[in-house]
């Protein structure tokens, strides 16, 4: 039984809980997953023991605790380094950190007009042109990280 333990919330409503979930599977990190409710009024004590700042993903591995999908994608990258989460070069690496964080801090526009929802379907949904501006910024991150680095993913 794995002892490291993510603690996440709806990977169907919860981008932040579906990427840590999509790190830790990728590294092949062994892990039970705990699913918690931020609605659930007798979870918020839980949430603030995993982060002072209530969020999830928390990772707890070996006796240290990681919150925050951006700590957690450094920390699986340091303790799994061949399964390839951060590019091995620097300079790519670089330019990946760099676009990590901006897709972590942006794109507000396009969080708040589109929340996630993966099992829906919103037929003729109108956009906010601010939305629509994020979505043209992303597009052009992807398409630039894709030619860049040949694919399949933004780093190769």
């Amino acid at each position: 039984m794995a002892t490291t333990v993510l603690t996440i919330s709806s990977k169907n409503y919860g981008a932040w809980a579906l990427r840590g979930w999509l790190m830790a599977r990728l590294v092949k990190l062994e892990f039970t997953e705990k699913v918690i409710s931020p609605d659930d009024p007798a979870m918020k004590a839980e949430m603030l023991l995993l982060s002072a700042s209530m969020r999830v993903p928390a990772l707890e591995h070996d006796g240290i605790h990681v919150w925050d999908t951006l700590a957690i994608g450094e920390y699986l990258n340091e303790i799994k380094p061949k399964a390839g989460l951060l590019p091995a070069d620097r300079a790519a690496r670089a330019h990946c950190r760099a676009i990590c964080g901006e897709m972590h801090s942006g794109f507000s526009a396009m969080r708040s007009s589109l929340p996630m929802n993966i099992k829906a379907h919103f037929p003729n949904f109108k956009l906010w042109s601010r939305a629509r501006s994020d979505i043209d910024r992303i597009e052009a991150i992807w398409t630039e990280c894709l030619e860049t680095y040949g694919g399949p993913y933004l780093f190769g």
